[in-house]
């Protein structure tokens, strides 16, 4: 059994640096001989959010920024838009306020982002509705206004549509905006598809398009990827425009619960990959605007969630768009959750505390702009091996290769729910289209019955394994005696550990807020460089399940030739 040497750098008093390997060592092979393809950032065009009233906070804002100069990310996607929160239409009188929405977008703008417009949900002056007659997601409970009916006229959604458009070109002009993207609706809640879908579709691209064409608009923004090709075949019938496809997927879904899919280790990426060739056959760019680690019990506050990054990563490079759901723990569908580690959808805290998932995106903000081929037993190439490695390089820089490993394995089956015919609650029923209890009960159009911090399901033990990664570099390369590798695991960068040490308190005060996001730093270590030849040097560490470790070498030097 080998044991990789590793120097401790960084000492952040979480235990070992080092831990003992388990089974047999692993082979990867990185070629860093010739620059490979170009590695698009296309998980950096979008991130998540609740709905955009928390725009208006000022710990959202904080987070946001802390998450656009961190960790790349370009823009942000939330519901609510159009939520009587928000203020828009407040009468059935065609009297348009839009301060609370350029209160959210002028604030995107000044840090450097924008929104993707998720055209959503709809004014109750649109519908006419009082009382229980009114179909709210969540129950309409607390500040969550978001009315999932579908308008009585929908000449007044295409005006509510134009004029915010409108207003949008005014204010920031015509080429900013014509840069943003328009999506509409969200995972028909409310509102079926194909019909009323394809009117409120066709009445929102018609606006959009009416106050220019360049303006960018698509759909269907289902859950669990359905729909998507019948809705490329009947929006081309119908002529309506389209400027890209978009949908969600979450492991936990019921495509990846059958008996044929649940063992698969990547079904996340085979479904995701199959509806993308879908847009593909169809000319037409791809995102997906939601997604995470899985809904429902998954562990997202647990180095879990960053390995469930890293493995995918590596694997969706064929997507334009990868919005992870969500960027905070500062969300409201279910209430405002103000326990530190509840397992929220975020990938920060409320108290502003990155979560394993933030250090992953972290480390992938520097990754190259270059994709180097891997070969050996491990993912993408073998998908039945938990060990993942991809490679990066730097189309100016022969030298800078980077390491993205991590040892991960996806839940396998989990609950699921339905909406009872006669009682309209979300309940436990194994057949059920639900994964996730909030979303069950958000379609059930009543209060829900259970929250997103469900407690989460163990996974799978895996073991902790010994990873050899050969790099093959140009003669004029020299990787340097010792890599810089970073950690995160159960002991490093996992701060929901130390509160759990603190028999984990419903309210922490600011001393313990540091004492977490110092938690939650990873921990760097040296990992010494074999060189094979001129031409090939190795580093072998160990990497335990369910955690990632990112390999550079700043040591290096590119002698000229």
């Amino acid at each position: 059994m080998a044991t990789a040497t590793c120097v401790v750098l960084l000492a952040l008093a979480l235990g070992g640096a080092c831990v003992n390997a388990a089974g047999d060592p692993v082979q990867a092979s990185v070629d860093a001989s010739t620059k490979g393809p170009a590695f698009p950032h296309y998980w950096k065009k979008c991130v998540g959010s609740g709905h955009m009233l928390l725009g208006t906070r000022a710990d959202w804002r904080e987070h946001l920024k802390q998450a656009h100069d961190d960790l790349g990310f370009e823009a942000i996607r939330g519901h609510g838009i159009f939520d009587d929160d928000m203020s828009v239409l407040p009468q059935d009188n065609g009297q348009y306020y839009f301060y609370n929405v350029f209160q959210v977008y002028d604030y995107l703008l000044s840090i450097g982002m924008k929104p993707v417009v998720e055209l959503s949900f709809m004014p109750r002056a649109l519908v006419g509705c009082s009382g229980n007659d009114c179909h709210y997601a969540f129950g309409d409970h607390g500040g969550y206004k978001g009315l999932i009916m579908p308008p009585k006229d929908f000449n007044k959604w295409y005006d509510l549509v134009y004029n915010l458009a409108y207003r949008l070109v005014e204010r920031y002009g015509l080429d900013e905006v014509a840069s943003w993207h328009f999506e509409v609706w969200n995972e028909m809640w409310g509102v079926s598809f194909p019909h009323p879908y394809l009117e409120l579709y066709n009445s929102s691209a018609m606006a959009l398009k009416a106050v220019h064409k360049s303006l960018r608009v698509g759909g269907p923004a289902t859950m669990q990827t359905l729909d998507v090709g019948d809705f490329i075949k009947m929006t081309k019938d119908q002529n309506m425009p389209v400027d890209f496809v978009s949908t969600h997927f979450y492991p936990t879904d019921p495509q990846c619960q059958t008996d044929d899919t649940k063992d698969k280790p990547d079904c996340f990426a085979s479904t995701v990959l199959a509806a993308q060739q879908l847009a593909a056959d169809a000319s037409l760019p791809f995102f997906i605007t939601e997604y995470n680690a899985g809904l429902g019990g998954t562990d997202r506050d647990s180095p879990f969630g960053a390995a469930f990054v890293f493995r995918n990563i590596g694997l969706l490079d064929k997507l334009d768009m990868f919005s992870f759901w969500t960027f905070s723990d500062v969300f409201e569908e279910d209430w405002m959750n103000g326990i530190p580690f509840h397992n929220g959808y975020g990938m920060k805290t409320m108290h502003g505390v990155p979560k394993p998932a933030w250090r992953a995106f972290e480390l992938l903000a520097h990754a190259g702009d270059t994709r180097l081929p891997v070969t050996g037993k491990v993912s993408p190439n073998n998908s039945s091996e938990t060990v993942s490695v991809f490679a990066t390089g730097n189309s100016t820089d022969a030298g800078d290769v980077q390491i993205f490993a991590a040892n991960f394995l996806r839940l396998g089956l989990v609950s699921r729910y339905s909406c009872h015919k006669d009682t309209k609650t979300c309940v436990t029923d194994p057949n059920g289209p639900f994964t996730d209890p909030s979303l069950c009960a958000s379609n059930c159009q009543t209060k829900p019955g259970y929250g997103p911090n469900v407690a989460p399901n163990d996974p799978t033990p895996l073991a902790t394994k010994t990873l050899t990664v050969s790099i093959s570099h140009p003669a004029n390369v020299k990787l340097g005696s010792t890599g810089l590798m970073t950690v995160v695991n159960s002991t490093h960068g996992n701060p929901e550990a130390l509160w759990q040490s603190w028999d984990s308190p419903q309210f922490i005060n600011a001393s313990q807020v540091d004492a977490l996001k110092t938690a939650s730093l990873p921990l760097e270590v040296t990992v010494p460089v074999t060189t094979v030849s001129a031409t090939e040097s190795t580093v072998t560490f160990d990497i335990e399940g369910y955690s990632i470790a990112h390999i550079a070498f700043p040591s290096r030097t590119t002698v000229a030739k």
